[in-house]
């Protein structure tokens, strides 16, 4: 399939694809048309390498541990696949808990306001899980997902 098909079927627009492919990250073959700029041609494997791409984005690697771990598994390394997928574990579980900390420091926060926001208001730090998970000024941004937002603590 060409690109248009490609990013279409991908819910991608061809930039993206393009960038993808600039990235190294998608090996299209290289058809025999288009001259100096010959036409690329993806196929279900494509597909497939695409939604492995998607899945490290979703789980927060960057796209150079994403191409690291590509260009291992197409190498067989899998004890560096391995120490990379342990590594990112450990980050998400990381980040499970300070999600975890501010979900509940932001549902003490509701419950102060809807009681009448009556004595001292409740803090972030007071709903740390670990020692990692820092907050050193008054006002922090957090992202979760695409979306940002501000957060008085």
């Amino acid at each position: 399939m060409w690109i248009g098909e490609f990013s279409e079927r991908a819910g991608l627009n061809v930039a993206t694809v393009r960038f993808y492919v600039r990235s190294g990250l998608l090996h299209p073959r290289q058809g025999s048309v288009g001259g100096a700029r010959p036409y690329m041609e993806f196929s279900e494997k494509d597909l497939r390498n695409l939604g492995a791409i998607r899945a490290g984005q979703a789980m927060g690697m960057s796209l150079s541990e994403i191409k690291l771990l590509v260009s291992e598994r197409r190498a067989g390394g899998r004890d560096r696949m391995l120490q990379a997928m342990l590594a990112q574990q450990e980050k998400l579980n990381e980040r499970a808990e300070e999600l975890s900390a501010m979900q509940k420091f932001v549902d003490a926060k509701i419950s102060w306001l809807r009681g009448g926001a009556i004595g001292a208001p409740p803090e972030l730090s007071n709903f740390r899980h670990h020692a990692g998970f820092q907050v050193s000024c008054s006002r922090r941004l957090f992202m979760v997902g695409r979306r940002r937002s501000w957060l008085r603590t």
